[in-house]
């Protein structure tokens, strides 16, 4: 997850306590909630603002990615690079910890994307951890990419070899901080979007403006993370003394304020599962 990782004040007692109340959570309210949404027993969710208007013209295919692709580290050190020192050191055990928790609310979400996804698009995903839900966007994207971002080295590194050795070449990596995004990324992708990476951001304002200036006219911002205020407000005393990355949540007033700020035109948020849902920006075309 790219941009704002560190040591919780807790320490280790304090990460097993949030991993057993994920593991709690997703298993009494999210996967419930999944079942009873997919047998019909809950309305579909209503959109709070303009949902995106999807792409009227061919996604921008491949540029960055390929067999004898390697990763871009970072020649130098980020200053925020001391922030995500313990999720380099759990980079190839990391997905196991988040795996229960955050597989409901990425099938859901990307329930939400599926408008807006098409196989000739390019895709950045703004914090790609481990790299499990790039991979399933790259499956759909597969006339296109999917260029993952971490500021954590060992994060890209372990994505890297996780896509690689589940067979898929349509995807790049580099090392960068989300508030810094490389220059060569300059209007370079259809679609970009995070899954439980944007409370992590130490620079909301900057990360948005950056994603802004990497999207293509008309170009649509996903933000998958928490948002009604009840959860955020129940939530965030654990994730802040225990998540060693956390740095805040956003309601979705907060989510269209921020990225109207960075320039998007049309901002929408739809809730997807108890407590979390998909904040949309797009880009005027």
């Amino acid at each position: 997850m790219s941009g704002g990782h560190g040591h919780a004040p807790g320490g280790a007692f304090a990460e097993g306590m949030l991993v057993s109340a994920m593991w709690s959570y997703a298993a009494n309210v999210l996967y419930p909630a999944q079942a009873a949404r997919r047998a019909g027993l809950l309305p579909p969710a209503t959109p709070i603002g303009e949902l995106p208007i999807p792409l009227d013209r061919p996604g921008l295919g491949r540029r960055f990615s390929g067999p004898r692709v390697t990763p871009v580290l970072l020649d130098d050190a980020s200053p925020h690079g001391y922030l995500v020192e313990e999720f380099d050191r759990m980079a190839e055990v990391y997905d196991a910890f988040v795996k229960p928790f955050s597989t409901a609310i990425f099938d859901e979400a990307l329930s939400a994307l599926r408008p807006y996804l098409r196989p000739d698009l390019r895709v950045l995903d703004a914090g790609c951890g481990a790299g499990r839900e790039l991979q399933r966007i790259a499956r759909i994207v597969s006339d296109g990419e999917v260029v993952g971002i971490d500021l954590a080295a060992g994060m890209v590194n372990a994505a890297f070899r996780s896509a690689r050795a589940h067979g898929l070449e349509n995807c790049a990596f580099f090392q960068a901080d989300v508030g810094a995004l490389p220059a060569l990324l300059n209007g370079q992708f259809d679609l970009v979007y995070n899954s439980l990476a944007h409370h992590h951001y130490p620079d909301p304002p900057a990360a948005s403006r950056e994603i802004f200036r990497v999207l293509r006219p008309g170009g649509i911002y996903c933000v998958i993370d928490p948002g009604p205020a009840w959860f955020n407000a129940l939530s965030a005393p654990l994730a802040k003394w225990a998540d060693p990355g956390w740095i805040g949540f956003h309601t979705p007033e907060e989510f269209a304020a921020l990225f109207t700020a960075a320039g998007f035109e049309r901002t929408a948020w739809i809730e997807v599962l108890p407590g979390f849902g998909v904040a949309f920006g797009q880009k005027s075309g």
